[in-house]
């Protein structure tokens, strides 16, 4: 069996206005570390050759690229500008990942899943259409 590439969309583009914050959820630390990071890092530790495309607001995406320079995140990533609604988003990641490739879509503000899980899951893609 061919091991296709693995991405993940992990979307991070809200507002958070909701959450009544002066910044969007996704960028508000969790202990010593933005909520999106501790997202990313946890795909980068199960799959370490993980393709990771975030998508953000157009507002937040320098912010984001600045955040991880001076944090020394320095794990690859394709930036993506989020659309009207959660659909429109996820669809203009897609347009940057091949056919052929295994894709997970998380939400960038929920980063307690564990690295066993996604590895999991990206094993069961490889064998079905969907999980």
């Amino acid at each position: 069996m061919t091991t296709r590439e693995k991405y993940v969309i992990v979307t991070a583009a809200g507002s958070g206005t909701r959450m009544g914050a002066s910044m969007p959820k996704q960028f508000l630390n969790l202990g010593e570390k933005p909520v999106l990071r501790h997202t990313l890092e946890a795909f980068f530790a199960a799959i370490p050759q993980i393709h990771a495309v975030v998508v953000l607001s157009a507002q937040m995406k320098e912010y984001w690229r600045n955040l991880c320079y001076t944090q020394k995140f320095y794990k690859p990533q394709t930036f993506v500008e989020g659309g009207l609604t959660r659909f429109h988003s996820i669809k203009n990641a897609l347009k940057q990942i091949p056919d052929e490739a295994v894709v997970a879509v998380h939400d960038g503000v929920r980063p307690l899943i564990s690295p066993t899980l996604i590895q999991r899951l990206f094993d069961l893609a490889e064998q079905y259409e969907g999980v």
